[in-house]
């Protein structure tokens, strides 16, 4: 009988955690889509047509994390930019008045000077469809033909710069305009 009962839970447990990893794959959206006014006050839609590797990251002012890697994405960006990668960035603070304190104080945010898309996800035109963003950062990278490929949550390892990297080389070159 205890042979039985221990089969049982073995079995059981089995059962569980096969559900447990199917729910905790990823499901990306099949065409990302993102929109709204930049912080600078220009109009923005994410284009995946282009061709281009774009990275999208989800941050906030009071995750520390986040300010310590914004440096690395720019200068990242800067680097990239040229061969085909884009980055767009999307604050999920609850006001504006926290990223007008932060661009304050950070040398990579600027209204001004925005060489890149940055949005706040909280602003009354914005819109995507990457779901629910519960750890920051969360960055959404999507690959050449605008299917997202991937999710990291947290810093950027030196490991995952290294593969987006190789995915920009792989088909380097300007994208389409």
């Amino acid at each position: 009988m205890l042979k039985i009962l221990i089969a049982t839970v073995l079995f059981i447990s089995a059962i569980n955690a096969q559900f447990a990893l199917a729910a905790s794959k990823e499901v990306f959206p099949a065409q990302p889509a993102l929109a709204g006014t930049m912080l600078n006050g220009k109009p923005y839609q994410l284009d995946t047509s282009k061709g281009a590797v774009i990275l999208v990251t989800f941050w906030a002012t009071w995750c520390p994390t986040c300010q310590a890697e914004m440096p690395t994405f720019r200068k990242f960006y800067e680097a990239n930019k040229k061969s085909g990668f884009e980055l767009v960035t999307v604050s999920i603070d609850d006001a504006m008045s926290d990223i007008d304190d932060y661009a304050k104080q950070a040398k990579w945010l600027s209204k001004d000077n925005q060489g890149f898309p940055s949005l706040w996800r909280n602003a009354s035109d914005y819109q995507d469809n990457f779901g629910k963003v519960f750890a920051t950062p969360t960055v959404f990278l999507i690959g050449r033909d605008g299917k997202v490929i991937e999710s990291f949550k947290g810093g950027i390892k030196a490991a995952q710069w290294k593969h987006i990297k190789a995915l920009i080389q792989k088909h380097a070159g300007p994208v389409k305009s």
